[in-house]
Order: C-alpha cells, then sequence, then structure tokens
C-alpha cells in the first residue's frame, strides 16, 4: 500500500472495496478512482488510443488526458471515465480500456513500432487503394480499432432528472476565488448559488498547507462553508459540473447523486443575472521525450495526492517544475512524504527521454552547463505553468488572447454577465486570488445595484516562469489523450495544415474527452515555433460545450420510452375505451385505430367500418385536429397572406379549404378557414403540423407583420370534436335537436353553424375527409361523453357504428386525399397535388415568390396518381417504388416515382394506391412496375385518377 499513516482528508474509518480488472483493491471515504488506484500501487491504468502506448495517472482533476476507465455498478457499465472524476464508493468495477488481451501484455503495442507509417493523416493517406478494400477491409479494421472502450448495449435502469433554478449570482467553482467572491456577494443579500465539481469546497486550498488570515488554508475553508451553510440565500451544489454557457446568463450543469439516491444525476438549467467563473487553471505538461509513461505527472497533482489523499505516488522523485516559488512547495511535499527527491531540475534543463517498460524507471537529461545526466527514479513531477480554465466564457463568442508574459491563453477584459476571477483571469497567487473574488463580487452586487460600486484594485495576471524547460529530439507527446508528438505538429505545417483549425484536424490535437485542456497552450507554441508566427496570431479552435463529457443520461432526463413525450388523450377516450376500442399513437396522441367486435380481425373490423360508413352512418373522433382562434380588425388580411388561396369572400358562416406554404414555395399543411363572424375565424391543421403551424403564425404576427391588429389563441384543447359520416349523418343532427335549420338548403357542404343540440353548446361543421356526407360536432371539452352518449343514442336507429384511423385511411385513400402531415416529403407544390387551382394569382401570400421558380413550375416533377394491381387482385405492397421496367439481375431499376399509400379497398372490393409519379397526369393507364424492398415484393399495377370513388362528389350533398 502507498497510503501515508497520517493526513488527508480522508476517512480513514470507513474502508471500501473495488476491483480493477477483476483486482480486489480497497480505499477509503474520500478517494477518487485515482486516488485509490496509486495508493494501491497501481500506476498502469490505460493504454493509448493509437500506438496503445502504457499510460497511468497523470492529473488530480477534471483535465486528466490519460487515465481513461470503464466503471461498473448497479446500473450498469459507463466508459471513458476520468479515474480523477470519479468518487470511489463501495463495489465498483472497474476496467481498462484499448488493450487485448491484457493490459499488462497489449498486442496492439506492436503499432508504437509503426513510427512515420501512423503519423498525422495517416487514415488519410492509407487506406486509398485498392478502392475495392474500402468495406471490406479497412473499414472494418479502423471501426475495431478506433475509439475508447465500449457502450453498454443494455438500457440503462438509472433514473435521471431535468430542474431549473435562478439567482442573483452564479459562482462556477469554489477555490480561493471562488469562496471569497461567494462570502462578499452573500453579505450584499444577494441569491447566491455555489456550483462545485469536486464533492468538497475549497478548491485547490485543500492541497495547500499554507496560512490565510493566520489559520490553516484548510480551517479557513470550513469556516466558510460554515458561513455559507448559514445563510438562507446561498445554495451550495457540490457533485456539480458547469459544462455550457449560454445566452442571457444561462448555465447547464450536471449534478451527480451520490449512491442510494432515486436519480442517478440531475441537469440543472441555471439562469443567473451575474455570473463569476472561478474555475481556477489547469497546469500545463512539459513536453519531453517519453513524457507520457507512468509516473510521469503533474505537480500539482503529486501535491494534491500527498496532502489531501494521503497517497504516495512514488519512491524516488524527479523536480521539473518551472515556477521556483511551485518548486520549493512540490519539493516540501514530497520530503514530507518521505519520497527522495533525487534531482530537482532547474529551468534551461534539458530532458532527452525517459525509460521503463510499464512505469517510468529514469530520466536522462541535461543540465545548463550541458552535462548529461541518467537519474533513476519512478516519479516526475513536472510544471511548465499554468492556463486558466476560462472555457465556459469562451463558449460564448469572446476568443481567448495568447498573453506573452503569463504564456498562456487568457480572456479578454470585456463587460458581461460572466466575468472571471482568479485562476481562470491568470491571477495564480493566493492573496491576490482572494483580493481577485472580492474584488469581481463587489463589481457584480454593484451593477445589480446592490450597493454602491467600490473601485477595488483587480490583480493582474500572474507572470510565467522568464525560462522553460528545454526538450531533447524522441517522441515527445504534445496531446497525451491523442498520441499527438511534436512530429505530428510539424507535419502539419510542412503539409500545408498550418492554420490552427486545420492542425487540430489533421494531427486530432486537441480532440476527445480532454478538449485540449492540457495540450492547447503547449500545441500553440509548438506551430509558433515551427512557423515563426506570434502565438497570439496564431489564435485557438472554437470552444464549444460540454467543458467535461456529461451522461447522455442527465441530457434526456426523464424523457425516455413512453415519457418521452407526454401522452395525449382526446376527450372521448375514456368513452371509446368503454365500447372496446384498440388505440394507437398518432405523434404524441393516443389515437382509437378500430373498433372490434367479438372474434374480429383487424382487417375485418375494417371493412364492417368501411361498409357501415358508406352504406349507413360512422362516428369518428377528430379532436386531435389542431384548432387555432384568429381574432381582430386584420384577422382576415393575416390569413389572406399566410395562406395561398383566394377567400377574401369568405361569408360569416361559411368555410373553406386552405393550403399554407413555407417560405421556400413547398406545401407546409392544409386545413380549413372558417368565418365565425366578421372578424372571427378558426383555422384548422393536421395533427402532426400542429405545432409547427401554431409556431409559424406567432412567428408571422410577432415578427413578420407585427402592425397587424390580430390575435392568435391555440384552442386544440379546448374542443371535442366528434364527426359524423354517411348517407344519415344529416337525419342524426337533426335528430339532436339543433336550435338552427339543418336542412340540406340553409346548412349546405363547407358552412359551419353556432349554437345548441338540446341544451349542448356546439360548433357543427359541413367538412368531409371521407367523402360522405359529413359534419364535424365541436363541443367544450368538458361536455365530450355526453355528446357521444347522445350521439350513439340517436344513431342506433341507423346502426351508427364507431371507427378508427385505419378506416379514416381507407375512406380519405378511395377518395385521392393525400395525408399532407405525414406522406409528403417536404418537396412538394400544390399543382403536384393536384391543387395548384387553388393557388391565387392575385395576391401575395407567404412563399408565393419562390414558388415560381422555373423548376417549381418545370415539366417532369412527380404528380399525385392513383394506382390499381393490373390483375385487380394482387395487393400492392408498401414502400413500394415505381419504374417502368423489371428489376435487372442486380435487383436494380430506375425509378420513376414512389408509392405514399397503399389499401385493400373494400368499397371497390380490389387494392388501391395513391403514388407521386412523374408526369403522372399525362400517363393515365400506363402500367408500370410497384418495386418495394422492405416487403421483398414486386407488382405490375395501372395508374388511374387519384379519385377512386366518387369522383364528383355527388354523396357530399345526398
Amino acid at each position: 500500500m502507498m497510503r501515508l499513516s497520517t493526513g488527508g482528508l480522508i476517512d480513514r474509518e470507513t474502508t471500501l472495496t473495488f476491483t480493477f480488472d477483476g483486482h480486489k483493491m480497497i480505499g477509503h471515504a474520500g478517494d477518487t478512482l485515482a486516488s485509490a488506484l496509486l495508493a494501491n500501487g497501481r500506476h498502469l491504468v490505460a493504454r493509448s488510443i493509437k500506438y496503445h502506448r502504457p499510460r497511468g495517472i497523470v492529473s488530480a482533476g477534471l483535465e486528466e488526458p490519460s487515465a481513461l476507465v470503464t466503471v461498473t455498478d448497479e446500473t450498469g457499465s459507463t466508459p471513458n471515465l476520468k479515474v480523477t472524476e470519479v468518487l470511489l464508493r463501495d463495489g465498483l468495477q472497474v476496467s481498462s480500456q484499448n488493450a487485448h488481451p491484457s493490459l499488462e501484455n497489449d498486442r496492439a503495442a506492436v503499432l508504437g513500432l509503426g513510427g512515420k507509417m501512423l503519423s498525422a493523416g495517416f487514415y488519410y493517406k492509407t487506406f486509398k487503394w485498392p478502392q475495392a478494400a474500402w468495406s471490406k477491409t479497412y473499414a472494418p479494421i479502423i471501426r475495431r480499432a478506433a475509439g475508447h472502450g465500449q457502450v453498454d448495449p443494455t438500457a440503462d435502469p438509472a433514473l435521471y432528472d431535468k430542474r431549473h433554478r435562478h439567482c442573483d449570482l452564479l459562482v462556477i467553482g469554489s477555490g480561493p476565488a471562488g469562496l471569497s467572491a461567494a462570502l462578499t456577494a452573500a453579505q450584499a443579500g444577494a441569491t447566491i448559488i455555489i456550483v462545485e465539481q469536486d464533492h468538497e469546497l475549497g478548491g485547490a486550498l485543500l492541497d495547500s498547507d499554507t496560512q490565510i488570515q493566520g489559520i490553516s488554508a484548510r480551517t479557513w475553508v470550513q469556516d466558510a462553508r460554515d458561513a455559507l451553510a448559514a445563510l438562507s440565500n446561498v445554495t451550495v451544489m457540490p457533485h456539480t459540473l458547469a459544462f455550457g454557457h449560454y445566452d442571457h446568463g444561462y448555465v447547464q450543469a450536471v449534478e451527480t447523486q451520490p449512491p442510494g439516491s432515486v436519480t442517478r444525476a440531475i441537469l440543472w438549467k441555471i439562469r443567473a443575472k451575474r455570473i463569476l467563473l472561478a474555475a481556477g487553471a489547469i497546469e500545463r505538461p512539459v513536453v519531453f521525450p517519453g513524457n507520457d509513461r507512468p509516473g510521469v505527472m503533474l505537480a500539482g497533482a503529486v501535491r494534491s495526492y500527498i496532502r489531501r489523499f494521503a497517497v504516495v505516488p512514488g519512491k524516488r522523485a524527479i523536480v521539473a517544475v518551472a515556477d521556483p516559488a511551485e518548486r520549493a512547495d512540490t519539493i516540501a511535499a514530497l520530503l514530507a512524504a518521505d519520497i527522495q527527491v533525487v534531482a530537482a531540475l532547474e529551468p534551461g534543463a534539458r530532458l532527452l527521454g525517459t525509460s521503463g517498460k510499464r512505469h517510468l524507471s529514469g530520466l536522462v537529461w541535461r543540465d545548463e552547463a550541458g552535462k548529461r545526466h541518467r537519474t533513476y527514479c519512478d516519479l516526475i513531477a513536472m510544471s511548465a505553468g499554468w492556463m486558466p480554465t476560462a472555457h465556459l466564457l469562451a463558449h460564448m463568442g469572446p476568443r481567448l488572447s495568447f498573453d506573452a508574459d503569463a504564456q498562456s491563453l487568457l480572456p479578454p477584459a470585456r463587460d458581461g454577465i460572466l466575468q472571471p476571477v482568479g485562476g481562470a483571469r491568470g491571477v495564480l497567487g493566493l492573496d491576490e486570488c482572494l483580493t481577485d473574488g472580492k474584488a469581481g463580487a463587489h463589481q457584480a452586487m454593484a451593477e445589480l445595484e446592490k450597493h454602491k460600486h467600490l473601485d477595488l484594485p483587480r490583480p493582474t495576471p500572474t507572470p510565467a516562469p522568464t525560462q522553460a524547460f528545454e526538450s531533447g529530439p524522441g517522441k515527445a507527446f504534445v496531446d497525451l489523450q491523442n498520441d499527438v508528438t511534436r512530429a505530428d505538429v510539424a507535419l502539419a505545417q510542412r503539409e500545408g495544415y498550418s492554420d490552427v483549425e486545420l492542425t487540430k484536424r489533421y494531427t486530432t490535437l486537441g480532440m476527445g474527452t480532454d478538449q485540449g485542456k492540457t495540450s492547447w497552450t503547449n500545441g500553440i507554441l509548438e506551430i509558433a515555433k515551427l512557423s515563426g508566427n506570434d502565438p497570439a496570431e496564431i489564435g485557438h479552435t472554437t470552444y464549444r460545450p460540454p467543458f467535461s463529457p456529461v451522461s447522455i443520461g442527465a441530457l434526456v432526463g426523464t424523457e425516455v420510452g413512453t415519457e418521452m413525450t407526454p401522452t395525449r388523450r382526446t376527450p372521448f377516450h375514456t368513452g371509446f375505451e368503454r365500447m372496446g376500442c384498440v388505440f394507437q399513437t398518432s405523434g404524441d396522441w393516443l389515437y382509437s385505430r378500430y373498433f372490434p367486435v367479438a372474434g374480429e380481425t383487424m382487417a375485418q373490423a375494417i371493412t364492417r367500418e368501411c361498409n357501415a360508413v358508406r352504406s349507413s352512418l360512422g362516428c369518428i373522433d377528430m379532436s386531435t385536429l389542431g384548432k387555432i382562434d384568429v381574432q381582430g380588425p386584420d384577422a382576415l388580411e393575416f390569413l389572406s397572406r399566410l395562406y395561398c388561396n383566394a377567400f377574401a369572400k369568405l361569408q360569416p358562416g361559411r368555410l373553406r379549404y386552405a393550403l399554407m406554404l413555407r417560405e421556400d414555395g413547398y406545401l407546409f399543411d392544409d386545413g380549413t378557414i372558417a368565418r365565425l363572424s366578421e372578424n372571427h375565424f378558426l383555422v384548422t391543421a393536421t395533427t402532426a403540423n400542429s405545432g409547427s403551424v401554431w409556431r409559424h403564425m406567432q412567428r408571422c404576427a410577432q415578427v413578420e407583420w407585427p402592425e397587424l391588429d390580430v390575435t392568435l389563441t391555440s384552442v386544440s384543447d379546448h374542443w371535442a370534436s366528434l364527426a359524423i359520416a354517411g348517407p344519415h349523418a344529416r337525419d342524426l343532427l337533426s335528430a339532436l335537436m339543433p336550435d338552427f335549420d339543418a336542412s340540406g338548403d340553409a346548412f349546405p357542404f363547407a358552412a359551419v353553424r353556432e349554437g345548441l343540440l338540446d341544451d349542448l353548446p356546439v360548433r357543427v361543421f359541413s367538412v368531409s375527409f371521407s367523402g360522405e356526407l359529413s359534419y364535424e360536432i365541436n363541443t367544450p371539452a368538458g361536455f365530450a361523453d355526453i355528446l357521444l352518449d347522445r350521439v350513439m343514442a340517436a344513431g342506433s336507429q341507423w346502426n351508427i357504428t364507431p371507427y378508427g384511423l385505419e378506416t379514416l385511411d381507407v375512406l380519405r385513400i378511395e377518395k385521392g386525399h393525400l395525408s399532407v402531415g405525414t406522406e409528403i416529403d417536404g418537396r412538394r407544390t400544390p399543382a403536384d397535388l393536384g391543387l395548384g387551382g387553388m393557388v391565387s394569382q392575385k395576391k401575395g401570400f407567404v412563399g408565393r415568390g419562390l414558388l415560381q421558380r422555373p423548376a417549381l413550375q418545370a415539366e417532369g416533377r412527380e404528380q399525385l396518381v392513383g394506382l390499381i394491381p393490373e390483375d385487380g387482385t394482387t395487393q400492392i405492397p408498401y414502400a413500394a417504388h415505381l419504374s417502368d421496367t423489371e428489376l435487372d439481375a442486380n435487383g436494380l431499376a430506375q425509378t420513376c416515382g414512389h408509392l405514399t399509400a397503399a389499401v385493400l379497398s373494400p368499397t371497390l372490393g380490389h387494392p388501391i394506391a395513391l403514388a407521386l409519379l412523374t408526369n403522372g397526369r399525362a400517363r393515365m393507364g400506363d402500367t408500370l412496375w410497384a418495386h418495394s424492398p422492405i416487403a421483398g415484393q414486386s407488382v405490375r399495377v395501372r395508374v388511374t385518377p387519384a379519385c377512386a370513388y366518387d369522383p364528383k362528389g355527388e354523396r357530399l350533398h345526398v
């Protein structure tokens, strides 16, 4: 065991067991997986992604580039977790990745001998010839070799959640700057949220043995915790990673829940008036040959493992730290842990290379005088400086600028909701961080008018050491996670990929879960050295959320399975259940599918329901249609601009079928426009598009034409709508005792009446989707059961039959009605569907300009037609493509169209289909082939008009 007998912040009374690659190990409460592995003497924990080189633990935080593992617990396996971010808990099963057959003896390590063959861009250059080998040879090999870890194919049984919070001030990070800022702002009475990724507040102070205001740093942190916990206006959120910064003070964060919690993680959506980014800084590795071996660690991480976790990360250490104060602090920590410091390198020393097979065993280096040394060691504590953790600031666009004094990317001075403080601004000294946090909080409070502005001085960013470490020739890694070497960066420059964005993509520098946390500054310096350009001119690539990987489960939350969207039930749902209805999902709705009687199959039920509607009387739920109430002096003008129809002369009490186009001239939706009074209209939209139509209308009213005086109200859920259809529909309407004249002359097709059915308030629309005489009776949703009971009771004398979506599809396909919400592909014009005559030539409307494009008016477009099987009996296969020829020997044929729907028509006694066919209206009577690769069937078909039943529409007026 490599554990100190005393010290640290671990709970030695609580022992936790876990396994690594099947080997049982122990740790303590307060350990991370990284500290527990090191305490068990385990340094080799992973293999690198490309060369499969041995990799160990480099850091102690989220910047960890190498030690990626798969962790299995009661909720399943999660790959690519950094051992530094996993809080140890009892029973964890940890597995190494990217190694076969074992971590110690990885056969793929032979790739490390590939050298120049696997240099930057090798995949672009290698897998070109022969072309036929790509799909059969190269692609399978690459897919097997690519990536780290394997995703657990089983469903994740864990629960996740999404929640919201808001505050005056959000403090991200709880180091010296963050705690100082939170204490200062809390005293001003502001509502404060402190977000900390670690399970403990304190940040770098947890690793420090310095004093603050005469007390130890840890005691100061505890006092600060107690003070904040006593304040009702402060919310402290440990275990919470702020991973994304967006517009208007919006931050997303994931809170990991402790074992035993109902939820595994919570996605927090936090809206803050002001944000202080106190995320600290990331230590920069030294680039030298062999700097990736297990045992080469960041100096700050070494101090953290010794002081916070009481772990001895080695026995013989070399210190290569550029900053004199940090070098002395690192040596003091090593000596306090009884670790022998065999060499303390000064900046200017030249690091020539390391040795060791699976763990560091030595370093070859030259001192400033040029003398060569070979020093045996099992630990190198290195540091080339620090880079501000300003990623969240950069998410919103302001680019970081390279500062020559700090030798790092620094956030620019700017006004805005989010301001960096402390290490995130390049301020590294303890006293300076405390001062900067306090000053940042005062500024935020003044901007929120919580107190008068105090013009407190802000510390300047800490300059970098004037001299850096030199490196010898050899394989020196700039990006440890992606196996990007100094030679790769140089090759990218020579081959023309010199721009920083191109260098990233050609070499993979800064990609992966690390996103360049430890590599980008070194990468910029390497590019500058090779190109001779100023690092400030080189810049950096775009920073994007997430700052560190987060679980997809947390992003999804509870919206999985049947909870993905709310299940919507119509007002008639309960009544239809009593009738034995079989339901199906249609969008978000549970829609009535069919109503079987005892012993009936679905096909038999559909046939019976169709025959009932055609010969007598049926009823169907139409409540799912979108319904939008449009009122105001400019209501007619507003709708006239939205729809391509000419309906300026539409009188109150009448309605009209209408088409809505997109801005590009393609058909968007269809529905009806009913004029209830002079300035009052009711618009319907298809079930599938109702939400999109509502958003489009809102945008037009608020953004495109704000000068129009019009009020829109979505009333889709306010009205229950039951359609009665069939030759006896008017008889039933009269039997329901309307207070208006329901005769054919007084209430013709395409009309609307408002009134009472006996004592029931209704709106009745004379419209039809079935091709039969039909009325849609709308009543306030609360009266749905009453309406259904009365319709079924009064209609019993005509043997009224409820029918569902399956039957409705058969009826409307017989009439040649296309389901605009589900059967068009976004590339159809009104003329394609035989509705070109509805497009007004005298007014402007959305989409008119682009509808005139030559390609949309040209001949040769696909047009709506009907199909019947040539032999009159064979079912036309679903998902079929149309062709003039049979399939050739390879199973191919040139297509000229495709089906949109196909059914067996009980009314006509044979199968029919609707299709979109090139020049379809000019091909009536032609014979084609319908090939369905899904059904594995080809059928000879004949082209007919789309409307196969009652083409003159006479039955609408019986």
